[in-house]
């Protein structure tokens, strides 16, 4: 029988309490997974905490109990997708701001624009992959994923 070659290079999935602390946690776990892919490394680690941040202040994922999600998942083809899923029920919206360098803060949505081939939020019950376009209602409070894509030129 021929060996198949997994389309995955990699492929992990971890719940982080939600608390500020974990942030720290987050970018710990995402720095050992991403190491070998050293072209995207610091930028995943850097959207990685940005979107758990995000989470953490713009969601329920920041409540007494809540939790966040990250999963990363590398494709031989030289992809490397990352999500973090809050728990919903925002009670503000992460938007992308114009950039201001008087305002402290705000540049986090900028920055993983720049640091990575794009980005995007979709309700948790719609495939990342699949819906990237797809509109999320006004009214929408529950879990929603952050993705973003980096492209790598390291095979693993």
């Amino acid at each position: 029988m021929e060996d198949l070659l997994s389309p995955f290079t990699l492929s992990a999935y971890r719940s982080f309490p939600g608390v500020a602390e974990q942030c720290r946690e987050t970018r710990l776990w995402v720095r050992a997974l991403v190491r070998d892919f050293h072209d995207v490394a610091e930028a995943v680690e850097m959207v990685a905490s940005e979107f758990f941040s995000n989470a953490l202040r713009h969601t329920a994922s920041g409540r007494p109990d809540g939790e966040v999600d990250v999963g990363i998942v590398a494709l031989a083809a030289g992809v490397l997708h990352l999500e973090v899923i809050d728990q919903g029920q925002a009670t503000t919206r992460a938007e992308r701001q114009p950039l201001d360098p008087m305002r402290p803060g705000g540049c986090g949505l900028v920055l993983a624009g720049a640091l990575s081939h794009g980005w995007g939020r979709v309700p948790a019950e719609v495939d990342p992959c699949c819906g990237v376009h797809t509109p999320t209602p006004d009214d929408y409070t529950g879990p929603m994923v952050t993705w973003a894509h980096f492209h790598t030129r390291i095979r693993r």
